[in-house]
């Protein structure tokens, strides 16, 4: 049974297959399917991978399921398509659905917008922390000066610049992959983890000890 993000109730389901067909060996499938939980329709397309089940058939459901049809469910592409994007906790809100929308396009492979969100979150950062004037790259530097960030997270962080800024620019004569947006989408990580979510993490686990839970008991012997 093929599973995929539905992107109507946004879960990870399994999809039951309704209608569709196996063309000739090692052409297409092609079926319509219901989500398990919300039971809204989606369309996928995929590669028959051995074609062992050669032929078409109006009702994939009564299609037996094989090794090599397994095989060939990791490969759908489905319709609508659904971005996925991880949690990002500790971040003001809307620094957050900003880069939640950055990984979302890079997974359905609009990488270009991926970078230029990644770069859009880092400015979006250092004004959170009242940093507005000049540039990104005098932003950058503002918030290493004031020790919001490390100077290795600055480096970072114009690494971010760079590739955001060409595009701004109206420079899109180079290609953009997935590797590239996965690699800046990773530096623009480190700088929320850098700015908001390392210090949150601490404060949890401060407050823990200094409330003798776990991680801690309060008036501890100092080394």
């Amino acid at each position: 049974m093929p599973s995929t993000t539905c992107p109507f109730c946004e879960r990870f389901v399994n999809m039951t297959i309704k209608w569709g067909q196996l063309d000739d060996p090692h052409a297409e499938v092609k079926f319509a399917a219901t989500c398990d939980y919300c039971e809204e329709l989606s369309i996928a397309r995929g590669r028959n991978v051995n074609g062992s089940h050669g032929g078409v058939t109006t009702d994939l459901s009564y299609v037996r399921r094989t090794a090599d049809e397994a095989q060939a469910t990791k490969t759908l592409e489905w319709w609508p398509k659904v971005g996925v994007a991880p949690a990002v906790e500790d971040v003001p809100a809307s620094i957050a659905r900003a880069a939640r929308e950055a990984y979302s396009s890079a997974s359905v492979g609009n990488h270009m917008a991926a970078i230029l969100l990644a770069r859009t979150v880092v400015e979006a950062t250092a004004r959170d922390k009242g940093i507005s004037g000049g540039t990104l790259s005098s932003k950058i530097n503002s918030m290493q000066k004031e020790g919001l960030i490390r100077p290795a997270i600055a480096e970072q962080a114009h690494e971010v610049r760079f590739a955001g800024n060409d595009m701004a620019h109206g420079d899109i004569d180079a290609e953009v992959d997935a590797t590239d947006s996965e690699e800046l989408l990773a530096l623009m990580s480190e700088v929320l983890s850098e700015v908001f979510q390392g210090p949150a993490r601490l404060e949890r686990i401060r407050a823990k000890r200094q409330a003798g839970k776990p991680g801690g008991r309060p008036g501890a012997a100092v080394d």
